[in-house]
């Protein structure tokens, strides 16, 4: 990242920074603006806005019917999850993603047909289908440093762990997942939670922290594997997560589309394989694919001969294994002894979500320099913070002279004299930090 590169928090839903955040220079960046509120009739209100995901989809997933299990607005982007039931039973999925301007990425896995759909805010549509996988290729790596969890934790338990993830992309990867990097990370981490919830695992979820993409494309490999914490440094820096994820545009021919430690917080995958990023994220859990030896160990995907499930089968179906969940044909969906996935998610909740302890961290300004009638400050990074607002100390209550979302911003319309000034972070679910250290100024002189 120390030539060119973005990063996006989750809380910036609308802004990009380019170039590296602590060099605290905020470069043009090109993103789509909000459609015309003058014309009633746009493509965005008659074709996206007024339509419920049902409607938005009805041709696409015919003759199926979606049963939505979540909905949720992060940041302007509405989130929708849930289950398609097709006539004879079976099942899929669908994950849909709305952004205000009224482009659209989906997740679509139905019999015969995975992969990816994108409108854009004209109403133009192309499906990026999921690569084909060779389920005997081998795709995880034994870290040496980890340990997989194995203490029994009740099904029932209501205490919930929350794993922060990052997801870094080369350009190329964003290309190849369809061009909008936060429409197809808020769509697979949502994929993810979702097969959790389908796999009855209520301790667990993901929420996406941020966003890193590189110039530089690397090939899906072990060396790129190993490589994770340093491609994605800065990102690590700046939003502090418990796992890491790579998306890329090319793999070795013959290779896998996606390799993980197991267990472990790093993982990456081909960017238009969802599916695969949802399989590897169970190698991070400490499960393997199918128990072909019949093994007495629970930490294997499984195939009951007519249903599949992440880690084990051909036919990738959005569920981790778990005996006391049943398919259309009545049939479990794993074995309490030799394959329970959902059990291993259960176990390693605690360890996925502990990787990092987040605590907000008060930015302290570093240097000033004053104007004729403003202030120019630059203060040091805040992990996680979605901007920063600058005050000045009054003689009652402090002020808001300012806000940026780099380290460095200009306090305008300031009061004459010499005055304090300090910068607060703040977050996207609106938390401030504490106030940072007092900068004495005295423009006008």
């Amino acid at each position: 990242m120390f030539k060119i590169a973005d990063m996006r928090s989750i809380g910036r839903a609308v802004h990009m920074l380019c170039g590296v955040v602590m060099a605290g220079g905020l470069s043009a960046c090109a993103h789509s603006s909000l459609p015309d509120p003058g014309k009633p009739k746009n493509w965005v209100v008659a074709n996206v806005a007024s339509k419920s995901t049902a409607e938005l989809y009805a041709d696409l997933i015919a003759p199926a019917v979606f049963k939505r299990s979540s909905s949720k607005v992060i940041n302007g982007y509405t989130v929708e999850s849930g289950n398609l039931l097709m006539p004879d039973k079976s099942e899929g999925s669908l994950v849909t993603v709305r952004s205000a301007d009224g482009s659209v990425t989906a997740l679509i896995n139905r019999p015969g047909e995975i992969g990816s759909l994108h409108v854009d805010n004209k109403g133009v549509s192309r499906f990026i289908p999921e690569p084909v996988v060779d389920s005997h290729i081998e795709d995880e790596v034994t870290s040496p440093n980890e340990t997989i969890t194995t203490s029994p934790v009740d099904p029932a338990s209501t205490e919930s762990h929350v794993v922060d993830i990052l997801m870094g992309y080369s350009r190329a990867g964003v290309e190849r997942a369809g061009g909008d990097a936060m429409g197809d990370a808020l769509a697979k981490v949502e994929l993810v939670n979702l097969a959790l919830r389908n796999s009855l695992v209520s301790n667990v979820s993901f929420k996406l922290v941020g966003i890193q993409i590189v110039e530089q494309e690397y090939e899906v490999s072990n060396e790129t594997l190993a490589k994770v914490p340093t491609i994605f440094a800065e990102g690590i820096k700046q939003f502090e997560p418990d796992v890491i994820y790579g998306n890329f545009a090319t793999f070795v021919p013959g290779g896998p589309t996606g390799i993980a430690y197991k267990p472990g917080r790093t993982g990456i995958t081909i960017s238009n394989a969802a599916m695969t990023f949802a399989h590897e994220l169970g190698h991070n859990a400490g499960s393997d694919h199918c128990n072909t030896t019949g093994a007495t160990d629970y930490r294997f995907g499984y195939d009951n001969g007519r249903s599949g499930s992440l880690l084990c089968g051909g036919n990738r179906e959005l569920y981790y294994s778990n005996p006391a969940v049943k398919d259309q044909y009545g049939l479990p969906r794993g074995n309490a002894v030799t394959a329970d996935t959902a059990r291993v998610w259960r176990e390693n909740a605690e360890r996925l979500s502990s990787y990092v302890h987040f605590v907000p961290k008060t930015p302290q300004i570093v240097d000033g320099l004053s104007g004729y009638d403003s202030v120019r400050f630059k203060w040091s990074l805040s992990p996680r913070a979605v901007k920063y607002e600058i005050f000045v100390r009054g003689v009652l209550i402090p002020t808001k002279v300012g806000e940026s979302i780099t380290t460095e911003g200009v306090a305008k319309g300031v009061p004459r004299g010499m005055w304090s000034y300090f910068v607060v972070a703040v977050y996207a679910d609106g938390t401030k930090s504490p106030r940072s250290n007092y900068f004495l100024a005295k423009p006008y002189d």
